[in-house]
């Protein structure tokens, strides 16, 4: 019987060969991806939320983090009335009719149907994940472990980010995209409050605080967004990541306002919310404990990685940073305070709360254009 290799020459052979693999592996792609069994129904929304990837101790493997939220929107239901009795927002009804659509843009978020037991699979470069099961609050997540060559081709070099998209069901042409941004072994990490820090919020006055919240436009801080930019050029590699007491259900706004003002984007680190549990509580309870949680995770995710904190003297940003920095002070290179009005009307007494603490490691400011000139 006549073998293959007589009918053909050995160089044709090779290259057929060569060009059935790579036929099978596009079949074996297309395979995968199809036969994904895709959760996602027609009338849900997933919403990707920025979060970090990092490369583990041996520099050969890379732990991405994932975290998303699906829900079915509530299109037909106005909230309004119920929403300003229950914050204490009546007085200002004349001011969010004027903001009517910024007003309920905000609200909508808090006001769906969380999607539970979910597993959602998304594609990163040609590779498919499934993440973990969404919870009742239709939050879920996923920690990849994914090898340095794969982070190398799957990157965005432009913004050091990891793009990827959810899997959604044949003839759903929806893209839910999101994205990683990744944390090399060594660099700078700026980690930022927002309310009173890089945007106006009046912490110290609560109804102010639910206005500018729910239903005023968004106002930066003066000069911060160049104090931000000045430090994102200072050193390559610079990353910035938004941990705030502010719930979930703000993200889209602020990111907006991150975009509309130029301020540096980066991960978010926000809380849950949610009305039907005890997270309701976590609103009006102190931003101590979240704060100090997440911090101390980019401190640990990458042991050899320098931080900044910024924050403001409403909601404890000072003592949160001191305890951080006496706990790790290799790794703290500068706490800045944005000094605000506090509810007593009382200052802090800066030596006291930064005690042990070198005073050229911390500064206080009114003025972000002082900031600029440093």
């Amino acid at each position: 019987m006549m073998t293959i290799q007589r009918i053909f020459s050995k160089p044709l052979l090779n290259k057929i060969v060569i060009l059935t693999g790579l036929v099978n592996g596009f079949l074996l792609w297309s395979l995968s991806v199809h036969a994904v069994d895709s959760p996602i129904k027609s009338d849900e929304v997933i919403i990707f939320l920025p979060e970090v990837g990092y490369p583990l101790a041996d520099g050969k493997q890379w732990n991405l983090h994932v975290h998303g939220w699906i829900y079915e929107p509530d299109w037909s239901s106005d909230f309004s009335i119920a929403f300003r009795t229950l914050f204490g927002l009546e007085e200002y009804r004349l001011e969010e009719e004027k903001y009517e659509s910024i007003a309920q843009e905000r609200r909508k978020l808090f006001f769906v149907d969380n999607e539970g037991g979910k597993r959602i699979p998304i594609r990163i470069g040609a590779k498919i994940f499934v993440l973990d099961q969404s919870g009742s609050n239709g939050h879920f997540y996923g920690n990849l472990l994914v090898t340095a060559p794969e982070v190398e081709q799957w990157q965005d070099k432009a913004t050091h980010t990891i793009p990827f998209t959810a899997i959604t069901r044949e003839n759903d042409n929806r893209q839910f995209s999101g994205k990683i941004y990744l944390l090399d072994a060594k660099g700078v990490s700026v980690i930022s409050d927002i309310d009173d820090t890089i945007k106006v919020s009046e912490v110290h006055d609560k109804k102010a605080l639910l206005a500018n919240t729910f239903s005023r436009p968004f106002v930066p801080v003066p000069q911060m967004a160049q104090f931000y930019q000045q430090l994102a050029t200072q050193e390559p590699g610079t990353t910035f990541h938004y941990v705030s007491a502010s719930p979930w259900q703000l993200y889209p706004a602020l990111t907006e306002f991150l975009e509309t003002y130029h301020f540096p984007l980066g991960s978010f680190h926000l809380r849950l919310f949610r009305w039907k549990d005890s997270s309701f509580f976590s609103l009006f309870q102190s931003p101590q404990p979240h704060k100090i949680e997440t911090i101390e995770h980019l401190l640990q995710w990458c042991p050899q990685r320098r931080f900044m904190l910024v924050g403001d003297s409403g909601e404890q940003d000072a003592e949160i940073y001191a305890m951080i920095a006496r706990k790790y002070p290799e790794r703290i290179v500068h706490i800045f305070i944005h000094e605000v009005p506090r509810q007593n009307g009382n200052k802090l007494d800066y030596r006291e709360v930064f005690k042990g603490i070198p005073t050229t490691q911390w500064t206080v400011f009114t003025d972000a254009t002082s900031l600029l000139a440093k």
